[in-house]
């Protein structure tokens, strides 16, 4: 016989706030766990992670968890749950699974590997470069906000919607405080024609927190500018590679990665994120 048990709640220093564990036992072994995360998967207000692990063959066991973690959820809540192919096992089968509680997919990421190898970066031309410190968050807000403006990512286009861009933009910039932010300004007009952050993903591994192209700037270039900005501050940071992503239907970002040297056939990075309204 299976039983779940829902633990107390657990404050700890994780980005997503506190969680509510539950774990599910078989003749008392742990065969399945979830929590129940206080923040979205991005870390800000706008839904509820669940972070759902089972052993091999004890998918009934995960069910139950779930039920347990839908239960426990306030009505209203809205409920993330991510499937990644390099960190899930049988990631299909953890997608059929969401998807019978009633999860539905709101966006696919493919993953970008990118390795310094020594190969020449130069920096690109035409643009001044600038830090967050020297432009002030309130610049990096207002440009982060204009850039959610008809951008190609699900998740973005709806936590700018649910929270108000200034707003949202200025929780994305709170969680991302170890991140170098980088403004590109054009040398003969003075404009922002966009950003680039860049940040750690794992020791020795960094990744592109974010990158946008201003309104007004889009389908000249600068997105290939950004990406050499990118790649030329991973190296600086010490970084000899990187593992970014983005939304399968931006075609654009995808098409700009691959010129820049992001190879998606070089990392099994592929995420599924799923959600639900309780």
């Amino acid at each position: 016989m299976t039983v779940v048990t829902r633990l107390a709640d657990i404050a700890d220093a994780n980005p997503l706030g506190p969680r509510t564990p539950f774990i599910a036992e078989a003749d008392g072994v742990q065969v399945a766990e979830g929590d129940l995360m206080a923040k979205s998967w991005m870390g800000d207000e706008t839904g509820r992670l669940v972070n759902l692990r089972w052993r091999p063959g004890h998918r009934d066991a995960a069910r139950l968890v779930i039920e347990a973690v839908i239960a426990a959820a306030r009505p209203g809540d809205v409920l993330n749950a991510s499937t990644n192919v390099a960190v899930h096992r049988a990631p299909a089968e953890r997608v059929a699974l969401l998807e019978s509680f009633g999860f539905e997919l709101w966006q696919e990421k493919e993953g970008f590997w990118w390795t310094d190898e020594g190969q020449d970066l130069p920096l690109p031309e035409g643009i001044t470069v600038r830090r967050r410190a020297e432009v002030g968050t309130d610049r990096f807000v207002q440009l982060i906000a204009a850039c959610s403006a008809e951008t190609l990512d699900r998740v973005d286009t709806d936590a700018a919607v649910a929270m108000g861009p200034a707003n949202w933009a200025k929780a994305f910039l709170d969680s991302t405080t170890e991140s170098t932010w980088l403004v590109a300004e054009d040398i003969a007009s003075g404009q922002a024609v966009g950003f680039v952050s860049v940040g750690e993903f794992d020791p020795g591994v960094g990744t592109i927190t974010y990158i946008g192209v201003a309104p007004g700037h889009r389908g000249r270039g600068h997105v290939d500018a950004l990406l050499k900005l990118a790649n030329h501050t991973a190296r600086e940071l010490g970084f000899h590679a990187m593992l970014s992503d983005t939304d399968t239907l931006n075609v654009p970002m995808r098409q700009a990665f691959r010129r820049n040297g992001h190879s998606s056939e070089a990392t099994e990075w592929h995420k599924w994120l799923h959600r639900r309204t309780v």
